[in-house]
């Protein structure tokens, strides 16, 4: 299996091939085209979502600080999928993100696997996928990068954070689905173990700074369990991970980080309103790095949101939702880490309200608006807000989100 993971890695190496392969295997969640030729089935679609961002203290995609805001953040996708029987598919995408002035442009892989249905029947079907995968992390993370298929214009950050976007977001390995489809409902069991992905960001977000070393070898292992009731109208899952993280570095011996997520989502789906809420549980050792003194090498957040859409007309969505994330329950408003580190409290916990407004003029387009009234920045963004004591503990942050879909 290692060395699977190891062949998987090198795709993010290959640029110009990978590009190439990207517009003929993915997955489409969007429009669509289909090719029969040769009797395989070829579908393909995109999407371009521009954002801009203002804020009045901290800064969040860019320098949105500034009294013109930040147009930094933008996602180009092409994604596809290619049957080549009923039974055995390929399946990616490829993304092009920018949301800070760090980032590259340059088109990578998002997701790119082989996707094999063994069981096919009325009530029950099960495959197995090989590649890199999307995590399956709560409701949202499968798609987080689909703007049509999120509830604003980002995620709730105490759950699905921008500063370890990339950690969360896929893994090269294997995983298991299951899907069974009784009368009253149906159950769905994805399972993921393989080598989750890491960059720059991640080190800052775990270490507090960009340590001379990479993340090696990791492994993690994943599983969910939805359970969606009527087509939908009401759906609850559990999600759980474990994972480790070993860093090699010149300048420390064996360092490694482990941590486990578990938590859970309802959602209550009616005519015209949605109800959505996930709390989680993230625990983390950073005890052999011994970065900070004992015990704040380890954490034991609590992250969770309760969510509100209204569907007052066709083409619009008003959302209401408030984002809780306490990295120290024990110590809830910072002071002791603060005493301990000297580092300002409010990086050990956030407090967001947020209000939003979503227009659908065609199938093509969506406008987003939202505005997040924040207390704490522990999800703020690192590689935007490189030194905490120049952060702000209250902050307001102005998000609009233009989307065009093909």
């Amino acid at each position: 299996m290692l060395a699977i993971l190891d062949i998987l890695g090198t795709l993010k190496m290959r640029h110009a091939s990978g590009s190439l392969m990207f517009f003929i295997l993915a997955l489409p969640p969007l429009a669509s085209y289909a090719s029969t030729a040769d009797s395989h089935k070829f579908q393909w679609n995109g999407f371009i979502t521009q954002g801009w961002s203002l804020s009045d203290n901290n800064r969040f995609f860019g320098a949105s600080d500034r009294h013109h805001g930040s147009f930094i953040f933008r996602e180009i996708g092409m994604n596809g999928a290619l049957e080549l029987t009923p039974a055995f598919q390929l399946r990616g995408q490829l993304l092009s993100r920018t949301a800070s002035r760090e980032d590259s442009a340059s088109p990578k892989v998002d997701y790119l696997f082989a996707n094999w249905n063994w069981l096919q029947r009325q009530q029950q079907q099960a495959g197995l996928r090989l590649g890199r995968i999307k995590n399956p992390i709560g409701f949202y993370n499968d798609t987080r990068d689909v703007a049509f298929t999120r509830p604003g214009v980002i995620l709730p950050q105490s759950i699905y954070l921008e500063r370890i976007r990339q950690l969360e977001l896929a893994s090269d390995g294997i995983g298991a689905y299951y899907r069974y489809t009784p009368a009253h409902g149906s159950w769905l069991f994805d399972g993921l173990w393989g080598r989750p992905q890491t960059d720059t960001e991640t080190e800052l977000s775990f270490f507090g700074g960009d340590i001379p070393g990479n993340f090696t070898d990791g492994q993690s292992l994943m599983l969910r369990l939805v359970y969606e009731h009527q087509g939908g109208v009401f759906k609850l899952g559990t999600t759980y991970i474990k994972a480790r993280a070993p860093f090699e570095s010149p300048f420390l011996s064996d360092p490694e980080i482990d941590f486990d997520m578990s938590g859970l989502s309802g959602q209550l789906n009616l005519e015209h309103w949605s109800f959505t809420a996930e709390y989680f549980r993230l625990r983390s050792d950073r005890s052999s790095i011994g970065l900070l003194p004992s015990p704040w090498n380890k954490d034991n957040a609590i992250a969770y949101y309760l969510q509100a859409e209204f569907r007052f007309q066709p083409r619009w969505t008003l959302l209401l939702r408030y984002d809780d994330a306490t990295w120290t329950p024990d110590d809830p408003d910072g002071a002791q880490f603060q005493a301990a580190t000297g580092l300002p409290a409010h990086t050990r916990f956030a407090h967001d309200w947020t209000i939003g407004a979503a227009y659908t003029p065609t199938r093509q387009w969506l406008l987003r608006a939202e505005w997040h009234q924040v207390k704490g920045t522990v999800w703020l963004p690192a590689k935007d807000n490189p030194s905490p004591f120049q952060s702000k503990e209250k902050w307001g942050l102005l998000l609009l989100q233009a989307t065009y879909r093909f």
